[in-house]
């Protein structure tokens, strides 16, 4: 039996390596790709700090290593503008994995609409 191709939405709004969240969104993507689905993930509040360049959290892999792992395997990500400004995080990107994208809560409401389902990992 063919399972037709769906679009998962994740909206992340913890950091990582506090809760349990930021390892559950990599585990819950990597599968639904493996699987054949379409994943748009949407770094809110906290969240945006995942995809942050420079992450040596010794003895773990780093999270935003496993962040370009799903960009790689064509996991879309999308950060909050206001998030990273409040952070002190580069606007145009600089300071995250390659793939991601600095938008704004419209482009937030739009992933919801386009998604079959679409969660949120919280603190």
């Amino acid at each position: 039996m063919q399972v037709s191709s769906k679009t998962l939405g994740i909206l992340l709004l913890s950091g990582p390596y506090t809760y349990q969240n930021s390892e559950t969104l990599y585990e819950l993507a990597r599968a639904a790709v493996e699987k054949g689905h379409e994943v748009k993930v949407f770094l809110f509040v906290d969240g945006v700090n995942n995809a942050k360049l420079g992450q040596d959290p010794d003895p773990d892999r780093p999270m935003n290593d496993r962040l370009q792992e799903l960009a790689d395997m064509g996991v879309e990500f999308q950060a909050c503008g206001l998030c990273t400004s409040a952070r002190g995080f580069d606007q145009g990107g600089a300071d995250f994995i390659s793939g991601v994208e600095v938008t704004g809560l419209t482009e937030l409401a739009e992933i919801v609409g386009e998604c079959d389902r679409f969660i949120t990992l919280g603190m």
